[in-house]
């Protein structure tokens, strides 16, 4: 079984060490934290599911990150940010965006979510998550 390699896009440097946090807890590993284009860009040959904020260091990247992400490498793309209706939903191959603050549970869940998807099945999307496409 390949093992999930989980991409953190924030740029807020407490809520990313919080994510990754999170997200070893539920057993995932991550491929790192990014804060700009570049640095994700630099990780994505390395990841296989992300979590995409909106606003990072270099402004509002994040949609164009993830659409790179997702068309580029086939990462399994959810957008996490505080201002979910700034999110068009033609963003081709992202999954879906959910809000901030976000419970780990949820987080859990949504990783979950996307594990299911990168092997093919449908899964369960959790509650609050609105899916694109």
């Amino acid at each position: 079984m390949t093992v999930e390699k989980i991409l953190i896009v924030e740029d807020d440097s407490i809520l990313a060490a919080d994510l990754r946090e999170i997200v070893s807890s539920f057993g995932f590993e991550t491929s790192g934290i990014a804060d700009t284009w570049e640095t994700a860009k630099a990780l994505a040959p390395f990841s296989t599911i992300a979590l995409v904020d909106i606003n990072l260091r270099d402004g509002a990247t994040g949609p164009r990150i993830a659409q790179y992400l997702a068309s580029e490498f086939g990462v399994a793309v959810v957008m996490v940010t505080g201002s979910p209706e700034d999110v068009r939903s033609g963003l081709l191959d992202v999954v879906g965006v959910i809000s901030k603050p976000v419970h780990p549970t949820i987080i859990g869940k949504v990783l979950t979510y996307l594990q299911e998807v990168r092997k093919g099945g449908r899964g369960i999307p959790p509650g609050g998550m609105r899916l694109f496409g």
